[in-house]
């Protein structure tokens, strides 16, 4: 939109990017600030961000009279922020008496009579919209509609931060390679079980494996096929219940952490998966040896000392048997 702002609705954006600038907000504290300061700006009575969930919109966040619809879900197909998102422009409703694609019933009960939604995009896509509206018939102005749409390019701004850093975080603690979380997601996940045991008692096992055969694997037929028999590997090490974790702690080296197991129940984890394992042909023969250990007197650095230990025992026996 070509529109000029007034100096003092320029100014009232600029508020609010340093307000949020100001903070270490997550993306929803970000919406709040953002609908709040859209009503409050183009002087509307509720303003809301609806994001596109399937064939639905819902009221994600809201301020104002439309406060109290927080969850709200409505057909894309048949309201006009759905139809704002097909689009992907700016859409007006002067007054939705009159207006095509919109509940009027719903809109009456709301007091919504004037209503502008603006698109919210992220990654090339319309994800939402940020929505205003007032009981009188032809609220808003042009102004109104370029101020919303600066308001929405904040929103999309913080969207796009952080879809960067939840990648930069998942990449952070997972593998490149298998995609299972590495070392540092080792780390973090011990210390966080370790903590959760120490409140709440129950049980943690730890299962340290390599694999046999693999240094062969690489030397006869090159690390590109190594890489692809690591790869076959973790898809067998995900196999796991939903609270357990794998890991690969780097070359041939994996780790499962086991919550609530038992040296039994970490035995019979390893057993299968070894045996998984076996049967496939694309791990190209290749076979794991394991060490397990429990946690005790919460001493997580302990407890990898003795499943290394058993690994290295296992390894010289050319057998897997737990020794802690």
């Amino acid at each position: 939109m070509e529109h000029d702002l007034p100096p003092e609705r320029l100014l009232a954006v600029i508020e609010t990017q340093n307000e949020i600038a100001a903070t270490a907000l997550d993306l929803d504290a970000v919406m709040a600030i953002v609908v709040r300061r859209a009503q409050e700006i183009v002087d509307a009575t509720a303003g809301v961000v609806e994001l596109l969930e399937g064939e639905e919109m819902v009221y994600h966040v809201a301020s104002g009279t439309a406060s109290a619809h927080v969850g709200l879900r409505l057909r894309a197909d048949a309201s006009f922020s759905g139809l704002c998102v097909s689009r992907n422009e700016i859409l007006y409703c002067e007054d939705t008496g009159d207006g095509d694609r919109v509940d009027r019933d719903a809109c009456r009960r709301a007091g919504a009579v004037s209503m502008v939604c603006v698109p919210l995009r992220h990654d090339a896509h319309t994800v939402g919209v940020l929505k205003v509206y007032d009981p009188c018939p032809r609220a808003f102005d042009a102004a109104d509609l370029h101020t919303l749409e600066l308001l929405s390019g904040v929103i999309a701004a913080h969207m796009a931060h952080a879809s960067a850093y939840q990648d930069e975080q998942h990449a952070s603690g997972h593998d490149a390679l298998t995609g299972l979380s590495n070392r540092r997601g080792f780390d973090d996940r011990l210390a966080t079980e370790a903590a959760r045991v120490r409140r709440h008692g129950d049980d943690l096992a730890l299962c340290l494996l390599d694999l046999d055969g693999f240094k062969e694997i690489n030397d006869a037929l090159g690390h590109a096929a190594g890489d692809d028999v690591l790869r076959a590997m973790a898809r067998h090490f995900t196999e796991v219940r939903g609270e357990d974790a794998a890991f690969r702690l780097g070359g041939d080296e994996f780790a499962f952490m086991l919550v609530g197991a038992g040296d039994a129940d970490a035995r019979a984890v390893a057993e299968r998966i070894n045996a998984a394992v076996r049967e496939d042909p694309a791990c190209r023969g290749v076979t794991i040896s394991w060490g397990i250990a429990l946690l005790t007197d919460n001493d997580p650095v302990g407890m990898i000392a003795r499943a290394d230990a058993a690994l290295y025992q296992a390894k010289r026996a050319g057998q897997s048997e737990p020794v802690a």
